[in-house]
């Protein structure tokens, strides 16, 4: 047998290194480059056989990105102990000469067909990716020192290249979305623009029709709105509909569930509605057209049409019909009260200014042309000082972002990077940053979108939660996983309402900024109220404000802190009307009821998005105490009487008669200076 030295044993492994990079650089997914370095690996050590399996976390499974000598294909389940077990070997390797307990099932299989001498665990830090088996050497002889080392840098570089990998498709599932989102609010934007530019009710209403049956491919659709001082809803726009003069009573079941929950029902065969029976189809979508809380009118599609013939309407049918009748609703609600587009636009615009990711758009020049509301934010700019710009000029200080823009220019696809100091904001300011192509449906590139995430701040969860409650309560919550389950249970709290006397009489006299901006004001003083006195945000409807004090986290003075916080609010809007009078703005007054009892509190909705809130007959009487409260008046329960009366100044008032209740309830009222 010829000796080998060690100068041309190391020239020989230099080179295998060398053809691992070439393999590394040319591959272009995680497959081919397994096969690669396999085939690599087992030819620098003289090995006959080998396998490198990838571990998918999710599902606890095995599968086979490549092999030789191994029959085996198809995914299996890994031992209960690999994960531990195997990660006493990061960073290094344990032979298979001794018996190994917890190598076991299918993997104990495939490492006794392989002959497997050799295991290298493949740990991204603590993250276990796959395992790289070898099998005996071609002559029988023991690995030497050197053999396993140049094994375990292949082994290292294997690593690094499937999480890279995984990286890559992480990012281009993230482009895909974020193109389905932007392609969507561009049909959504450009049919907001044709309806906006029509002022007459009757022909807006059928040119909402033509767009709803054009998008979802629709047989025949109509636009039904009420009869005024009548429960018969009436077709205000029909298309391919015989019967035009088809009278629905608004008293159907579908129609008091779509008030109820002020969404949209998708209807099959399987329904058998009075609705179906009614107009004589078995496939209908339908979505309420409502402005804010009020619905002007209902929208009725039938059959879908496609390739294959009639299909049933999908979830994602639904959600589009509901934005395109919002919109809808919004240029009638414009139409009727103030006759002008540019209310329509302004509403489509809103549409991109409740993302919570800043979107920037450029031209083909690399000008901006639009940015969104949460854009400018983390900008910490305005308008004025970002449209017409250069993207050079914008991020002047932030080389890496224009690096990204650049590539993308060159490149036309995706690009992406997390985790980028953000000097164009401050020095603080961390984001997650991903630059894309915009393609019109020809394919021509039209310019750039740009997506800033704001991720400066530690905890994206805490951030979210501060926006409903208080510090104290977001602290607790997070210290307690279990009360961020679904589910619900009984509890005692006491619930707050506040709402603003006559704003919709108000809000005619008002312009639409007017109207946000005394909205804004007011809900930032009262909700800082709330928080001081760590309160629960429920919710906030129009310009009613729910507030739970006891839920989700409950505290034997929880009544006492419910009554100061309507005390201060109602000094505080008496504070704010003096600076509102000083702007000749018009005064705000507001009623507040307060009810104490048992509810049913706790998260509502699916794992992925819930509501937490309460619900039962102590909400209701609360809600009604509200409404009873004149401007500048604090209505409380009996039972928040009996709680705080040692505390306040209350005057009995004569009992009322509440919807609901078969018996009059009592009232009292809370004298203070506000």
């Amino acid at each position: 047998m010829v000796e080998v030295s060690a100068l041309d044993q190391l020239d020989y492994y230099l080179a295998s290194l060398d053809e691992l990079g070439e393999i590394l650089i040319d591959a272009d997914q995680s497959a081919s480059v397994s096969k690669g370095v396999l085939r690599l690996a087992l030819g620098t050590i003289m090995a006959s056989k080998g396998a490198i399996f990838l571990y998918h976390p999710n599902t606890d499974q095995l599968s086979i990105l490549a092999s030789q000598g191994l029959k085996k294909q198809s995914p299996f389940s890994s031992p209960k102990k690999l994960l531990n077990q195997s990660g006493k070997y990061k960073n290094t390797h344990l032979e298979l000469e001794k018996n190994q307990p917890w190598i076991t099932g299918e993997l104990k299989k495939c490492t006794l067909e392989l002959g497997t001498k050799i295991l290298v665990p493949l740990f991204h830090k603590d993250r276990l990716l796959g395992l790289l088996c070898v099998g005996k050497k071609f002559m029988g002889e023991a690995y030497t020192s050197a053999e396993i080392k140049i094994l375990e840098i292949i082994a290292n570089h294997l690593t690094k290249a499937l999480y890279n990998y995984e990286l890559i498709r992480n990012v281009d599932e993230k482009g895909k979305q974020l193109n389905l989102k932007l392609l969507e609010l561009e049909t959504l934007f450009d049919i907001s623009v044709a309806i906006s530019s029509v002022l007459d009710v009757d022909e807006l209403g059928e040119e909402i029709l033509w767009r709803s049956v054009g998008i979802l491919n629709a047989s025949k659709g109509m636009m039904l709105m009420p009869k005024e001082n009548s429960p018969i809803l009436e077709p205000n726009s029909s298309f391919n509909w015989e019967d035009t003069d088809v009278l629905i009573s608004k008293k159907l079941t579908v129609f008091k569930k779509i008030d109820d929950t002020k969404s949209g029902i998708i209807l099959t065969p399987e329904d058998k509605n009075s609705l179906q029976k009614k107009l004589g189809e078995d496939h209908i979508i339908i979505a309420p057209i409502q402005a804010k809380d009020n619905i002007l009118g209902y929208m009725i599609l039938c059959n879908k049409e496609t390739r294959h013939g009639v299909e049933a309407f999908t979830q994602t049918d639904l959600d589009l019909l509901s934005a395109l009748c919002n919109q809808g609703a919004v240029a009638l609600d414009n139409a009727r009260l103030f006759k002008d587009i540019t209310e329509a636009k302004q509403f489509n615009e809103s549409i991109l200014g409740s993302i919570a990711t800043g979107v920037i758009t450029l031209d083909p020049l690399g000008e901006i042309d639009s940015i969104n509301q949460a854009g400018m934010n983390i900008l910490k700019m305005n308008k004025d000082e970002i449209i017409g710009n250069h993207y050079m000029y914008l991020f002047e200080k932030d080389m890496e972002i224009i690096g990204l823009i650049q590539m993308t220019e060159m490149e036309n696809i995706i690009h992406s990077e997390i985790n980028m100091s953000f000097l164009t904001a401050s020095k603080e300011a961390v984001v997650n940053v991903s630059v894309a192509p915009r393609i019109d449906p020809s394919g021509n590139i039209r310019g750039l979108v740009i997506a800033v995430e704001d991720i400066t701040d530690v905890s994206k969860v805490k951030n979210t939660f501060k926006r409903y409650v208080s510090k104290q309560v977001v602290d607790e919550l997070l210290d307690d996983d279990a009360k961020l389950n679904l589910g619900g249970e009984e509890r005692e709290v006491t619930i707050l309402f506040s709402d603003i006397r006559g704003f919709t009489s108000m809000s005619e006299k008002m312009s639409p900024e007017n109207v946000v901006s005394t909205l804004n004001e007011y809900f930032s003083d009262m909700i800082d109220i709330v928080f001081k006195y760590n309160g629960t945000l429920d919710k906030i409807i129009g310009d009613e404000l729910m507030i739970v004090y006891g839920a989700p986290i409950s505290a034997k003075d929880d009544t006492q802190r419910a009554v100061t916080t309507a005390v201060e609010m109602q000094k505080q809007i008496t504070r704010l009307n003096k600076e509102r009078i000083k702007r000749k703005d018009m005064p705000i007054s507001a009623g507040i009821g307060i009810n104490r009892g048992i509810v049913v509190s706790g998260n509502i909705g699916s794992r992925d998005m819930m509501d937490y809130t309460v619900i039962g007959d102590t909400v209701n009487l609360g809600a009604r105490l509200c409404s009873a409260a004149g401007p500048g008046e604090i209505l409380v329960s009996s039972t928040v009487w009996k709680e705080t009366q040692k505390h306040y100044s209350y005057k009995k008032l004569e009992p009322i008669k509440v919807k609901g209740k078969k018996n009059k309830v009592g009232v009292y009222r809370i004298e203070h200076d506000g």
